[in-house]
């Protein structure tokens, strides 16, 4: 039987206790969720689905009602506060995690958590997952002969480009094997805008354009409309495939051929990654040194945006 603690278990979190329970092995699943009604909501996502093996659900309140050193944990709760979180439950002995982005609010708070990671001889690997959808790992196959790709993504605010940058930026690093990827956010909107998450938190809207060092080039455009589907453009080397996420179709733009696309959500994608996990101790996803490199360029970025539209000077960044 394996052992699996989930902290958190909101909207993102129940999603990824979906995906446990699809397991297809015995698991004994400890959930730690202050929140009553996000309990609930976790317990009536249990109900919706069928579940693979058996297994048994435990709720608490709080880290320190654990009964198990797991096999894995996930963390599925907002950016605040999470990096000392994480530390705490390294000193716990909790040894393999799968971790929401963003990670943390800042590369001190980074670079705290991979150092207790490596003290603790602990794992990380961070939910940027658009790498684990088969359609998109067929299409790097396509590109594979592309020396420079050039990427961009359209899409409504709604879907939250603070939130989302680190999703493209991660599926921009995986097409182009290469995660040294400097931003320029000079196009963002000239204003912040509210976090659904809480007034603690921001968002943003505008262009954020990227490149490598090998030349390959990323544009993200969010606009503050709730009737833009996400479109994203992949070019090569005489190739051009536009993906249309929110509909789920792509096209080859070269030949104006319809491909298959199929978006993939937590409740059923995490059961692959924690299986992959938990049986070789490895997963497609960006490991949490690997996502330093992005992460610590984002927190330059956006907090750059806050500090020149706010006049204050943050040091935490506001997104989660």
């Amino acid at each position: 039987m394996k052992n699996i603690c989930l902290v958190g278990c909101g909207n993102v979190g129940s999603r990824h206790l979906q995906a446990i329970a699809k397991l297809p092995f015995s698991t004994d699943v400890e959930i730690v969720e202050p929140s009553k009604d996000s309990q609930e909501l976790g317990k009536k996502r249990l109900a919706e689905i069928r579940q693979n093996g058996d297994s048994r659900f435990s709720w608490y309140s709080k880290i320190e009602e654990l009964r198990h050193k797991p096999d894995l944990t996930i963390v599925a709760t907002t950016a605040t506060d999470r990096a000392d979180l994480l530390c705490r439950l390294a000193d716990m002995g909790h040894a393999r995690f799968l971790i929401e982005k963003m990670v943390c609010q800042s590369d001190e708070e980074y670079g705290m958590v991979v150092d207790r990671f490596h003290q603790r001889n602990a794992k990380g690997w961070v939910n940027t997952n658009p790498r684990c959808f088969s359609s998109y790992q067929k299409l790097k196959e396509s590109f594979a002969g592309s020396t420079d790709i050039h990427f961009s993504v359209t899409a409504s605010n709604v879907s939250a480009l603070g939130t989302n940058t680190i999703h493209y930026m991660d599926l921009f690093s995986y097409f182009t094997n290469d995660y040294n990827i400097k931003l320029n956010g000079e196009l963002l909107i000239n204003k912040v805008f509210p976090n659904k998450r809480g007034s603690h938190l921001m968002e943003f809207a505008g262009t954020i354009t990227g490149r490598t060092r090998g030349g390959s080039s990323m544009v993200l455009t969010f606009l503050p409309s709730d009737k833009l589907p996400t479109i994203v453009n992949i070019v090569g080397n005489d190739k051009h495939v536009m993906i249309d996420e929110t509909n789920q179709k792509a096209t080859d733009m070269i030949n104006g051929k319809e491909m298959d696309f199929s978006y993939e959500h937590a409740s059923t994608l995490t059961t692959s990654i924690s299986k992959d996990i938990l049986e070789k101790d490895n997963c497609g996803l960006s490991t949490l040194e690997d996502s330093r490199v992005l992460h610590t360029e984002i927190f330059r970025m956006f907090n750059s945006h806050v500090n020149k539209v706010t006049g204050g000077k943050v040091e935490l960044c506001p997104i989660t």
